[in-house]
């Protein structure tokens, strides 16, 4: 899923399918990672390549470590 404005910015997940193999895994992925990124103050332009570990980790955990990794 990608969300961009008119000026160009905004923000996109992408999993490959090397990452989650099922496409509800990869979408389930996917809305839980944006999820997170709509509670932080995000640059003007990002891409997010989530790793396999992502399935697996709570909705706090992603949260706080994406707070941590664009602090």
């Amino acid at each position: 899923m990608v969300i961009i404005s008119s000026e160009g910015r905004g923000h996109a997940v992408v999993i490959p399918k090397k990452v989650a193999r099922l496409s509800v895994t990869r979408h389930k992925i996917k809305r839980r990672v944006l999820s997170a990124l709509r509670t932080l103050q995000l640059p003007s332009s990002l891409i997010l390549f989530p790793k396999t570990s992502v399935s697996s980790v709570s909705y706090k955990d992603i949260q706080s470590e994406l707070k941590k990794l664009l602090s």
